[in-house]
């Protein structure tokens, strides 16, 4: 099946039943592979087969459903999509304001009729400021509640206007035809104003929960000095190619992904990494988009424009993070479906309850109109979202992407954790630190050692050609018939002389005589250095010993880790001496030497087995099976890009205690969700009675249903506040 995403914006939606409908209505559309709507953050993305429906087709089906959508416009550079979401942002709440305002006008003459100046005409006066108050201010909720209830899908809308339509068409009916004049004027204002407030209030928060994808966007470079023949020029960002040689200036933003071709500088990553310390970048070295040059000038080659680069990938991420939803939260979500309808029979039972107890009418319609307002589902829809809205912006700028939504939910539960070595717990850039030879000219070996590993993309292999390379061994000869062995080594043919080079197992496989070089390459493991030898098809001609630094962090990270009681693993395709040697160094209990791509997995999924939940942390190739078999897997932004797909967390500087600090922030994250859905429910289960029972005054209701939707997002804004 052929399958694309589209992203939408719907500006109406008022509760978790709105969420519930518009799913419901595109899952059933044909060519419709996935839908998934976020109250809090009022957009929805959809999966769908364009061979069988179009973006436009589902923009109608939503539109039938009875709330506004339109796709969002992926084609506006960063900076656009900036401005624009501040626009629309500034739009939405100028008309909640607008709203709440009129509708507080209106109400003011009401209250002061009601209690001060009592008048004979004043009911009459009364019935028309609440029915232009009903009609301006108040037409959303007829708007989509009337149309929810008669499809049968009442949501919180049909709540409110089933509340103030009854009062007000009761009062009406008092006031235009009965003598006694008995009449709610006053509940129908207050009500309608209170919950206008609430929805303005409730409109503000959300806007500073989502402040994380704005400040993201507000990130981007406009304006790149470009190299052309003339000199520097400046261009807009969106004309830069990859390729291109840029000029940075000291204290601007980097303006694009690239790599540093003259100079040096110091650059604060800190707002895309969370690290606060600037690091040093030179010739060679990448640098990212976005981030902060210091006081030295440096030239750079472009190597990753538009949509491709890191913070493009970011914001994506992020996202896609806020729109996935928790376990917890579809729970949710399909107990809300049915909320309402269980609060309309509530309502009716008290309606009729109360007029066979007592006879009156008004008092029985009082009390239902309680009911109604107070049962409203805002707080329960918005009680998972809003946590997760707040949650990723927040871990996004402590450089930790939380890809989906379930991750979040699973990662406080995990009892292991497998690291790959290499690039994860060590630094991932190999150096030679011994090099012996054994056999022959030593030049010439290293020059054919160097042939053999430039055919290699491995980091070991990489370090063994840069050695050759700062040795000045020359031009390096071509090498044919090259074959990786899977985990142990490289072979290939050079003057049509057959060569070898891999791990000590690798050369007892091809029956290499080792004598007493067994002892001095068991010393240099027991180093922790990790042996390359060099063979041609007969002899041992050289061997090698590569060290990879172990990272500042990592050791402090498992203590961490450890700490929490939480089972520390390493897997990794190098030998038992060094493996042990570095697990030992940072405190690792459990290791798996000599394993290849597939062992990792089933190592990863023995330990699921045992009833572990398992975390893989890695950042290559290799690694990628492993990462997708976890329960939860942690990719290295440092690493490549498979990883990073495969991974459902990104560390974005590669440091092992984000790792600890995405544990804690998910930990943080679904305690606000569990503390959410407590007030929620609590809120409904206690309101609800209390209002059947006719304990509680309309008016005092609506202020609760308000008050309750607030302190929902209010308490979620406090992961803002999360700190390690």
């Amino acid at each position: 099946m052929n399958k694309k995403k589209i992203n939408l914006k719907i500006t109406d939606m008022s509760c978790a039943s709105c969420v519930a409908h518009i799913e419901s209505d595109l899952n059933k559309a044909k060519g419709v592979k996935e839908a998934k709507v976020n109250f809090a953050a009022g957009a929805a993305q959809v999966s769908y087969d364009p061979d069988q429906i179009s973006p436009e087709k589902i923009v109608k089906i939503i539109k039938k459903t009875g709330y506004t959508a339109e796709l969002k416009d992926e084609s506006l550079n960063h900076h656009d999509h900036s401005h624009h979401a501040k626009a629309e942002g500034k739009d939405k709440l100028k008309g909640r304001r607008f709203n709440f305002f009129i509708a507080s006008a209106l109400s003011t003459p009401i209250l002061l009729m009601t209690f001060v100046f009592e008048h004979e005409a004043g009911p009459m006066f009364m019935l028309l400021l609440s029915l232009i108050l009903l009609i301006f201010p108040g037409r959303e909720f007829f708007k989509k509640g009337l149309p929810g209830l008669v499809q049968g899908r009442p949501g919180m809308d049909t709540l409110v206007a089933l509340g103030v339509g009854a009062a007000f068409i009761y009062s009406s009916y008092k006031v235009l035809f009965t003598p006694d004049q008995v009449e709610y004027f006053m509940d129908v204002a207050i009500i309608s104003t209170f919950i206008l407030l609430g929805r303005y209030l409730e409109a503000m928060a959300k806007g500073r929960a989502s402040e994380a994808i704005k400040k993201l966007l507000e990130l981007s470079v406009k304006i790149a000095h470009k190299e052309t023949k003339e000199g520097f020029k400046d261009v807009p960002i969106d004309e830069i190619e990859k390729g291109d040689i840029l000029l940075v200036k000291a204290g601007e933003k980097i303006p694009t992904d690239g790599i540093i071709i003259e100079g040096s500088s110091y650059i604060n990553e800190s707002m895309l990494t969370g690290e606060s310390v600037p690091v040093e970048r030179s010739v060679g070295m990448n640098v990212i988009g976005a981030t902060l040059n210091g006081d030295s000038a440096f030239k750079m080659e472009a190597k990753k424009v538009g949509k491709e680069t890191m913070l493009a990938q970011i914001i994506k991420l992020v996202e896609e993070a806020q729109m996935s939803k928790a376990p917890i939260q579809k729970l949710v979500d399909l107990v809300a479906g049915y909320f309402v309808w269980g609060v309309l029979a509530i309502a009716i039972a008290t309606l009729l309850a109360w007029y066979f107890i007592t006879g009156e009418i008004p008092r029985a319609l009082i009390y239902t109109v309680s009911v109604l307002i107070i049962a409203c589902p805002c707080a329960l829809g918005l009680a998972t979202p809003i946590s997760i809205v707040v949650g990723s912006g927040k871990g996004a700028k402590m450089g930790i992407l939380l890809k989906n939504a379930e991750s979040l939910e699973k990662m406080h539960k995990i009892t292991a954790i497998c690291f790959d070595k290499t690039g994860t717990i060590t630094r991932g850039h190999p150096e030679v630190v011994t090099f012996q030879n054994v056999s022959g000219k030593e030049k010439e070996n290293l020059l054919w050692a160097s042939a053999l590993e430039e055919m290699s993309e491995h980091p070991l292999a990489k370090s063994v050609v840069k050695y050759g390379k700062d040795k000045s061994i020359g031009k390096l000869p071509k090498a044919v018939d090259v074959q990786t062995v899977k985990g142990r080594g490289i072979k290939a043919r050079i003057d049509d002389k057959l060569f070898h080079i891999g791990s000590v197992k690798y050369m007892k496989e091809l029956k290499m005589e080792m004598k007493e070089l067994g002892a001095k390459l068991t010393e240099l493991e027991k180093k922790g250095q990790t042996v390359l030898v060099f063979s041609n098809k007969s002899e041992i001609l050289a061997y090698f010993g590569v060290q990879d630094a172990i990272k500042d962090s990592s050791a402090q990270a498992i203590k961490l880790l450890k700490d929490q009681k939480i089972k520390t693993v390493m897997i990794t395709g190098d030998n038992e001496t060094v493996a042990h040697t570095i697990a030992k160094q940072v405190g690792i209990d459990e290791v798996h030497a000599s394993v290849d791509p597939e062992e990792k997995v089933n190592i990863v999924a023995e330990l699921q087995k045992q009833g572990e939940v398992v975390a893989m942390v890695g950042d290559g190739i290799n690694d990628s099976p492993a990462l997708a078999k976890a329960d939860v897997g942690i990719a290295m932004g440092t690493g490549t890009d498979i990883a990073m797909e495969s991974g459902d967390v990104v560390l974005v500087k590669g440091d092992l205690l984000k790792a600890v600090e995405a544990i804690e922030l998910s930990e943080a994250t679904l305690r606000n969700i569990k503390q959410n859905l407590f007030w929620a429910f609590i809120y409904n289960t206690v309101g609800i009675p209390v209002a059947a029972f006719g304990l509680l005054n309309p008016m005092v209701s609506s202020a609760a249903m308000a008050f309750s939707s607030i302190s929902v997002v209010l308490n979620a804004l406090r992961l803002k506040r999360f700190k390690v």
